[in-house]
């Protein structure tokens, strides 16, 4: 049962891909093993810390964001997006056919009813 261990070199070896400096490799590898693995562990935990609140702010961006669309009840787009739909809604408003029917033919079928109304009321024949 021969457990691999972490000899010297293996740590040095380490400290070199991580490019420690020169000062910080000597202080490490001067200290008794406990405090290095305690020395690591304190490195890790810190890292794992600031990952949790990294995705924790992740997370608050977006639920903050998500509230601002929906309380504008609308997807949001991009200024491109805008032109573009500004522009389909104006052509699409010129071949509106009962919108041209309102606004045209309605007004002139209504102007003729009455005067043929008021033509027979007034003794037309």
């Amino acid at each position: 049962m021969n457990e691999p261990r972490m000899t010297t070199s293996n740590i040095r070896e380490m400290l070199g891909a991580v490019q420690a400096d020169k000062e910080a490799r000597q202080v490490f590898l001067s200290m008794p093993r406990e405090e290095q693995l305690l020395a690591i562990l304190g490195m890790i935990a810190f890292l794992s810390s600031q990952i949790a609140g990294l995705q924790k702010d992740a997370i608050d961006y977006r639920h903050k964001r998500e509230e601002i669309e929906d309380g504008h009840s609308q997807e949001v787009m991009n200024t491109t997006q805008k032109i573009v739909k500004a522009i389909s809604e104006a052509k699409a408003s010129e071949f509106n056919f009962w919108l041209w029917f309102r606004d045209k033919v309605l007004p002139a079928v209504a102007t003729a009813i009455t005067l043929a109304v008021l033509y027979l009321a007034f003794g037309g024949r």
